[in-house]
């Protein structure tokens, strides 16, 4: 899962494993770790949620994006591409979260079946 934070946004990429784990647990994470000290370690996490609309919590070394479980299932099952929202911090401020399927690169990448395939490739190259 590759996490790309800019400004006030926060993305996460997924290929098709960590989506089918996602679908199934309800759940997956990965690890950043910038050290040896256990306290030198960033985890981050996508996981289902009861509330309504997406959470993030960020505390304790963590980031947890949640994401309503209708969501969440409608998502992992279709071919829908990402989830989107977006988090009033208020005086003005906003947080954008985007939760997408990694598709391959048209050109210059190695075939990789884990990721999701692109819908601009022809369709005898997808598989």
């Amino acid at each position: 899962m590759k996490l790309r934070i800019h400004n006030n946004s926060i993305r996460l990429r997924l290929t098709r494993s960590e989506v089918g784990r996602f679908a199934s647990d309800g759940a997956v994470e990965s690890v950043f770790e910038f050290g040896s000290d256990p306290s030198q370690r960033l985890r981050y996490a996508l996981e289902t949620g009861r509330g309504p609309s997406l959470i993030v919590q960020i505390g304790e070394g963590a980031i947890m994006i949640q994401v309503p479980v209708s969501i969440a299932r409608r998502w992992c099952e279709s071919e829908e591409v990402a989830i989107s929202g977006r988090r009033e911090l208020g005086g003005g401020k906003q947080l954008d979260i985007l939760i997408e399927k990694e598709f391959r690169r048209l050109h210059g990448a190695k075939f990789d079946p884990d990721l999701f395939p692109n819908p601009l490739e022809p369709k005898s190259v997808q598989r």
